[in-house]
């Protein structure tokens, strides 16, 4: 059936797996100019190019790295590079942000970005980003970072790094306000789908493990 909310009206169809219902692109509307394939239809002007540093505040200055044993036990999650690596008391930054990875990035290809929201604790490998909440959503930044290729900034040898400077030089193409919080809110439904079935996954795997364990002798 064809939904009719606030994502993509007339473009989205709901098929079932399992008792959730996920959301899927059914035909594209259309290019025009700078604009993506497909896009709300309320929604007709050029995206427009702008630097990171245009639309972004850089918070790394606030960043403060704690070693292993000096890290005391807590509900702050802790992000390096590459995700939460541990779980600390205290904050480094409390608001919503992207982290994008400095150095020591796991994957060069999948370049490490990620939204995050409430406090947080991050070290010197990720850099801390919000955007400018007159011009660009923080939680769209994170998806239009994610797809920009990120490999042809990086310096160094084995442990490749982005510097601050550079990074915050990146152009990026963004739309309006408005369309940003829609296309932001549309893929954070669909990670949260995938979150939620990934957690499904291993709930499985856990119970296949303990049942073979007890049915097996």
């Amino acid at each position: 059936m064809v939904m009719k909310n606030n994502t993509l009206d007339g473009y989205i169809k709901t098929s079932e797996i399992g008792e959730k219902q996920v959301e899927h692109i059914d035909e594209p509307i259309q290019k025009q100019g700078k604009t993506p394939e497909i896009r709300y239809p309320e929604y007709t002007e050029e995206w427009q190019k702008y630097k990171i540093k245009d639309i972004a505040n850089n918070f790394d200055k606030q960043r403060v790295p704690i070693t292993a044993n000096l890290r005391i036990s807590g509900s702050t999650p802790y992000y390096g590079a590459n995700g939460i690596q541990d779980h600390v008391e205290g904050f480094t930054h409390d608001g919503e942000f992207v982290l994008v990875a400095e150095d020591g990035a796991s994957d060069l290809i999948n370049y490490p970005v990620q939204y995050v929201k409430g406090k947080i604790w991050v070290n010197n490998h990720a850099h801390v980003l919000q955007g400018k909440s007159e011009i660009c959503n923080t939680n769209f930044l994170s998806f239009c970072i994610n797809q920009a290729e990120i490999r042809p900034y990086l310096v160094g040898g084995g442990r490749s790094k982005l510097n601050a400077e550079v990074m915050m030089g990146i152009n990026l193409n963004i739309p309006s306000l408005p369309e940003q919080q829609q296309i932001g809110e549309f893929f954070k439904k669909i990670d949260q789908q995938i979150q939620l079935n990934q957690n499904k996954l291993e709930d499985m795997k856990q119970m296949k493990k303990g049942l073979m364990q007890r049915m097996f002798v």
